[in-house]
């Protein structure tokens, strides 16, 4: 979710550039009864996640891919996340995850929601299953937290499958050829599956995104951060808990180990942020 540099290859997912943007993917949910989205998640690098602390808001970055607009990133529920070099071990602390659980009750509409990670399929992450002749916008769902949640019930059933990444084993048996784009979410959406060793859920995780600063106060559940960035033999960091609890932000670790890779930490990251839903009848 990280959008300061977006590699564009030749033969990835386009913006469309003429012509009216299909809707039959937002149309398939909409007879589906919406699911609560209680909560989005951004990702951020430790060192980004210091200064968002600091500055006291999610502040939106210039978007390339939706016309320069200034915008900042969430995934509905789901911590999905593959940071800039996140497969390469390292020994730097910043480099590793640090996890935002955002409440949307207090957020006004968004500015667009996706089926999955917009700047993902620009870049090409899901080339080896997108059809790069359907255009992205084809893609987007209503911009509502209301259609988020019903594309979820329509394609996961429930909120445990969604997180997993599972789609309905049906979901495509009423739906014709011909409507290419549900098929073509279908495509992009197998990469996220839990049968996958190597599955990516930024292909089916829910992109919501604001036009706006997001106050970290009264909106930020938890943050989920490397234990020893908080806790160290050689001192507590005291500054920084000083300002979780000036904001009123819980937290929760997951234990960081040098030379590991950020993305290692995926699956121990979505087990804490999960329990948080669970303990606190989210989910």
């Amino acid at each position: 979710m990280l959008r300061d540099r977006v590699r564009v290859k030749s033969k990835s997912i386009r913006r469309r550039q003429q012509g009216v943007a299909r809707r039959d993917l937002a149309a398939r949910s909409k007879a589906s009864e919406p699911l609560a989205v209680r909560a989005l998640i951004h990702v951020a690098s430790v060192g980004t996640g210091r200064e968002i602390i600091e500055s006291g808001k999610l502040e939106t970055r210039r978007c390339a891919i939706f016309k320069d607009t200034e915008l900042v990133y969430f995934f509905a529920l789901r911590p999905a996340y593959r940071l800039k070099d996140g497969s390469e071990k390292s020994d730097k602390l910043n480099y590793f995850p640090c996890v935002f659980v955002v409440s949307p009750d207090n957020l006004r509409e968004p500015f667009h929601v996706y089926p999955f990670d917009t700047g993902g399929a620009i870049a090409g992450v899901f080339d080896n299953k997108a059809d790069r002749t359907i255009p992205l916008d084809d893609y987007e769902l209503d911009p509502t937290l209301d259609a988020a949640g019903r594309h979820i019930r329509w394609a996961f059933g429930d909120v445990e499958s969604y997180l997993r990444g599972d789609i309905r084993s049906d979901l495509l048996n009423d739906v014709p050829r011909h409507d290419t784009v549900t098929w073509g979410f279908a495509d992009i959406a197998e990469l996220a599956s839990s049968q996958r060793n190597d599955a990516d859920y930024r292909a089916s995780a829910v992109e919501i995104a604001y036009d706006r600063h997001i106050s970290l106060k009264d909106n930020v559940r938890l943050i989920v951060i490397p234990k020893q960035y908080i806790e160290d033999p050689k001192g507590e960091n005291k500054a920084f808990l000083e300002k979780l609890i000036e904001l009123n932000i819980s937290w929760k670790t997951y234990d960081w180990q040098p030379n590991r890779a950020p993305d290692d930490f995926l699956h121990e990251i979505s087990d804490i942020v999960t329990i948080f839903y669970r303990d606190n009848g989210m989910i």
